[in-house]
């Protein structure tokens, strides 16, 4: 986990004046061993990629601590150019093989940073037939109590595993509450020292396994503030899926989210949303759909449920044929999730491939995996920036979904692409209230700038860019990697994405 502060005691995500950031699982060098709490197989290494948004060079320290060891913590320093970004490996950091822990980042500037998490062969590290990879934001908000919507212990072959950062000052014990479809079970775990990171796996707390049954949600407390980071994944070695994505705090809770990006089998891909119960009793969750693309455009689809208990969760899956789905199919939309009573709730959405594709030979039988988190209506602002993005960079590629979240029609909603060899502005888009915008291939796109467009040869590094989306109405993004070209590419990755930065 990553940690970032303001001052001594505040904490923001990637940096601010003398900012300290936490990052939970900041790296897992390749030849690390695992136990049954972890991450399968081997392999697992990560890259901090730190976004620079202050107003000047930022001098920045790296703090990694080794988990469940009272070694000092290893130190790295580093300069980010204003506006600029950078990307931190485990060689970079000074980690050896075998180092499992976190981190905390501390700036005199303001950052964003996003942890990517993988096994993938690749800048010397991982190993042979690794493919899955997963993208969670740095902590800006740490807190006492932590909430998950989605646990899962071998439901339909995945699980999930959650590191807790202790990102207080003396050391503390953590308790983890599992509330699933077979019952509540409940955790505690040895003290963790400060800095330091423990692994929550649902078997440590007897949640039992298999379909159905292990599906619920998950509430950590500690008496000192704590990061989190939840990893979805399957048991395979070497592993070829990963989801992950920070945990929410009760100040993340509103009642009502945004979710950018919601498919309806659109190009063979679903999502499942997982709203999750902050308040002291019984809720309705209402959830509207407006249409963005494919089939749907323009359209608006409801759903809902009642009666979801406190700290439960509920599920919409958007397929054909599931309760209260009306969407059809071959539909790209964006979401509003709004709680009765003004109550609070958080959500995530996963996205994967269909079954029926998959089984019928499609991407080879491979299964590609998301997670991300929805956005509490309080988070909502007028510009959004995004530290990571690619335009056919090394076989890879990134959408951003736009979603407006104002009352009116945005129509100056302007993005600026910075790379290494250049700045390039788009022209004004539009987005309807509620409604969403997708960027993607931009260089294949000189009609949509201003000025000089994103080159149409670019590749490699220079086809990397930091992102910053400025609107007349406040408005939420995400940002989907994915292997390049879309659907030919000569490499196989799992997919990722990360939620991009209100500021």
């Amino acid at each position: 986990m990553f940690r970032i502060v303001k001052s001594s005691s505040m904490y923001i995500t990637v940096m601010s004046i003398i900012a300290s950031l936490l990052f939970v699982s900041i790296a897992v060098a390749q030849d690390a061993p695992n136990s049954t709490d972890d991450l399968p197989g081997q392999g697992w290494w990560t890259g901090i990629q730190l976004q620079n948004v202050g107003a000047n060079k930022a001098n920045v320290s790296v703090s990694s601590y080794q988990a469940n060891s009272a070694a000092a913590p290893i130190s790295k320093s580093v300069e980010v150019a204003e506006n600029g970004s950078t990307t931190l490996l485990p060689q970079d950091l000074n980690l050896s093989n075998g180092f499992q822990g976190s981190a905390v980042v501390s700036s005199d500037q303001p950052l964003n940073a996003i942890v990517n998490v993988t096994n993938r062969l690749a800048a010397g590290n991982g190993i042979a037939g690794g493919l899955a990879a997963a993208q969670y934001q740095g902590v800006n908000s740490p807190a006492t109590e932590l909430r998950f919507p989605l646990v899962k212990r071998d439901h339909f072959g995945k699980t999930t595993t959650f590191s807790i950062q202790n990102a207080g000052s003396v050391a503390a014990k953590v308790t983890a509450t599992f509330k699933v479809a077979g019952g509540t079970f409940t955790f505690e775990s040895p003290l963790v020292e400060p800095g330091r990171m423990v692994i929550i796996n649902p078997s440590a707390a007897g949640v039992p396994s298999g379909n159905n049954v292990s599906v619920g949600s998950l509430t950590v407390t500690s008496s000192q503030a704590m990061a989190g980071v939840v990893s979805e994944h399957g048991s395979e070695q070497p592993a070829v899926l990963l989801q992950s994505t920070r945990a929410f705090t009760l100040q993340d809770g509103n009642a009502k989210a945004y979710a950018p990006i919601i498919k309806n089998e659109y190009f063979n891909r679903f999502t499942g949303l997982q709203v999750q119960n902050l308040s002291g009793g019984n809720i309705d969750i209402t959830v509207t759909y407006n249409g963005s693309g494919g089939s749907c455009a323009g359209q608006t689809y409801t759903n809902s449920a009642t009666g979801v208990t406190s700290g439960s969760s509920h599920t919409f899956v958007h397929l054909v044929g599931q309760p209260g789905n009306t969407m059809p199919t071959g539909c790209l939309a964006s979401a509003t999730i709004e709680a009765s009573g003004n109550n609070n709730v958080v959500a995530i959405v996963n996205e994967a491939f269909t079954g029926a594709f998959l089984n019928g030979g499609g991407n080879g039988g491979r299964q590609e995996a998301t997670t991300y988190s929805a956005f509490p209506a309080s988070t909502a602002t007028n510009t959004v920036k995004a530290p990571l993005y690619k335009e056919n960079s090394f076989n890879k590629g990134t959408g951003l979904q736009i979603q407006n979240v104002g009352g009116s029609t945005a129509t100056n909603v302007v993005a600026t692409f910075v790379g290494s060899g250049g700045t390039y502005v788009t022209k004004p888009q539009t987005i309807n209230s509620l409604g969403s915008l997708t960027l993607v291939e931009m260089f294949k796109k000189a009609d949509k700038f201003n000025g000089t467009p994103i080159p149409a040869d670019i590749s490699g590094s220079a086809g990397v860019f930091g992102v910053t989306i400025t609107s007349d109405q406040p408005i939420v993004a995400i940002a989907n990697e994915s292997t390049y070209p879309f659907g030919n590419s000569s490499i196989q990755q799992d997919k990722n994405n990360y939620e991009a930065f209100n500021q």
